[in-house]
């Protein structure tokens, strides 16, 4: 288990905020506002160092899914190119209910209101 421990921490550069906003940035109206919110609820509770191992390893593989450049479905493809990516974080979000508290979700719809502000 240390073995994943150090993995998974090492990881977290690789799942950089620049890389992820800029990202999100790019689809934010496309993905939608309540997307929008998921991921960076499932973004903030990653980065908390009170986030046990077991939950950050699970986030990992949803944010590398949204942020990779392979998927099942290729995002250039407009609104259906999101779909597999709303689909891994929606079943992640349902899978960390309880440690997506209110307060985290009401943090992430904060920050993300730029997004949307005079677009939508």
């Amino acid at each position: 288990m240390k073995f994943f421990s150090k993995s998974v921490v090492n990881l977290h550069g690789w799942v950089n905020e620049q890389s992820f906003f800029a990202k999100l940035s790019r689809n934010a109206l496309r993905l939608g506002k309540p997307v929008v919110i998921q991921l960076y609820s499932l973004f903030l509770l990653f980065k908390s160092p009170q986030t046990p191992l077991r939950i950050k390893m699970l986030i990992l593989g949803a944010l590398l899914y949204f942020l990779s450049p392979i998927d099942l479905i290729p995002d250039f493809l407009g609104p259906l190119g999101f779909t597999d990516d709303i689909a891994v974080i929606a079943m992640v979000c349902k899978q960390l209910q309880t440690a997506l508290t209110p307060a985290l979700k009401e943090q992430a719809q904060n920050a993300i209101n730029r997004f949307f502000t005079n677009k939508a």
